[in-house]
């Protein structure tokens, strides 16, 4: 019983979720998430999905969906997001105009970027003037392919 105890106490729930016959999910949905390797905030970078670190977030926000973390790299996004910060990305396909998303570029390229919408185009645009915004027809946005893979919920920066 101290072992079952231990396991009890390592994953935060109660002893019975280990020992009595349920049919729900005995371990509560995780707010631990893990970051991911690098993303470009400048000239697009080939994401890298080594896990490099782990944040926890609220439960409220992990209720909302599939969350991940991600370091950025470079420096487009400054003044508000500067390179080694850990932006936190819910997992979404999709986006408004305006949102800060992650998208990936050419399959592999993952780019840290305003959205900006058009009626048959997209931008993605960094934050710092010195980096051209980069435009993709539809046309590109499926060929290339250009794809939404998260929108940036929160930001951490540790000093």
């Amino acid at each position: 019983m101290g072992k079952v105890q231990r396991l009890a106490d390592y994953f935060h729930i109660e002893k019975s979720f280990l020992i009595d016959e349920h049919t729900e999910q005995p371990f509560p949905k995780s707010n631990i998430i893990k970051v991911l390797g690098r993303v470009a905030a400048g000239i697009p970078l080939e994401a890298i999905t080594d896990i490099v670190d782990e944040e926890e977030i609220p439960e409220e926000l992990a209720k909302t969906g599939e969350f991940f973390g991600l370091k950025i790299s470079g420096d487009s996004m400054e003044p508000d997001i500067h390179n080694g910060d850990t932006v936190i990305v819910r997992k979404q396909d999709d986006a408004e105009s305006d949102e800060i998303v992650i998208a990936l570029i050419n399959g592999n390229d993952g780019v840290c970027k305003r959205l900006k919408k058009y009626a048959d185009s997209i931008a993605l645009i960094s934050l710092n003037p010195n980096y051209e915004p980069m435009y993709f027809s539809q046309k590109e946005i499926s060929e290339k392919p250009v794809k939404i893979i998260g929108k940036v919920v929160e930001l951490r920066r540790k000093f």
